[in-house]
This record gives C-alpha cells, structure tokens and sequence, in this order.
C-alpha cells in the first residue's frame, strides 16, 4: 500500500470531489432510493441515461459513467446484488474488486468508496467493513497502479466507530 493514501470519512459520498465515487447499485443499474438515488437526484438525468445505456449486468460487476452535476468525474456503478436481492459476502469481494480494476484501467488517481452493506436486507457492517478494507489492502498491495488516494465515506458516526476499529486493525 506504499504510496497510497486510505482515509476513512464520515459524510456524504456524493460530496467528494475524487476523480470517481463507487454507487452501491443493483445489477440492473436502477438508481432507486438510497445512495443511487442521492446520486441520480444530485448528478442528473446524464448518469440514469448511461445506466440505461449499460443495462443489465452481472452481480459482482462494475461499470464507469459520467458524473453529470456531482463533484467527481465518475460514477463507478458496482452490482452488488440483483434487483432488491440480499447482500452477499462473496459479491462485495467481487463488486469491490471489479470496481478497483475498472479504477486501474481508467488511470484513476483517488476513489470515494461507501460502505457497501447498505440495501434493502441490510448486511452486517461489521463483516462488511472486514471484508471491504481487507479486499482493498490486498489490491493495494498486489494489483494498484494508479491509486493514490482512497477514500472510505460512511454517512452515519455509528457505522463510522464500525468501521473506524476495523480500519485501525486492518490498513494502520
């Protein structure tokens, strides 16, 4: 992770300025309610047109749109599940990583990541904070090109102290 800076930051991902910000999305990339509909209300019509555009796409994948009026470049759209379906351990790992790559392949120097256990059946933010740091150290570690600044946003201090400990266990 050397070069790399990774903060962990209570507030509004749709604020950060990083060159993209990763939704939180369903496989079929409707942005809904939620952080995907904080992204569509804040970013505009131009992000749903290219959701549209995308379609469907597989669970554990991610895809790059414009971020019309947000403060980002991007949009890294990351399917976590299918159209209000459970989370799963397994597509975080994959979700998350897909989006890092996609990240790599764009040349992307800063990433706002959100904690990714939000969703209609809500995931354990607990779990879901391992998971997500360990994922990312090990990309950091082993794959990272280009990153040189993450940042992990969460929107409430209760999630914040959740992640907080795992953060100081897993990236300090």
């Amino acid at each position: 992770m050397e070069g790399v800076d990774v903060e962990l930051i209570k507030g509004d991902i749709t604020e950060r300025s990083a060159d993209a910000i990763i939704n939180t999305a369903n496989n079929m990339l409707i942005l809904g309610s939620g952080l995907g509909g904080a992204i569509k209300s804040k970013g505009g019509a131009s992000i749903v047109e290219e959701c549209t555009q995308h379609g469907t796409i597989e669970v554990g994948d991610a895809v790059v749109t414009n971020a019309g009026k947000l403060k980002s470049k991007y949009v890294i759209h990351a399917a976590l599940t299918e159209f209000d379906g459970p989370i799963l351990e397994e597509n975080i790992v994959k979700s998350l990583l897909s989006s890092l790559r996609l990240a790599k392949k764009h040349k992307m120097k800063s990433l706002a990541i959100p904690d990714m256990s939000l969703g209609i059946v809500r995931f354990s933010p607990e779990l879901c904070a391992q998971v997500m740091l360990t994922t990312l150290k090990k990309f950091l570690e082993e794959e990272n090109k280009t990153l040189r600044t993450v940042e992990i946003v969460v929107w409430d201090i209760e999630t914040y102290r959740i992640y907080k400990k795992v953060y100081e266990e897993i990236i300090q």
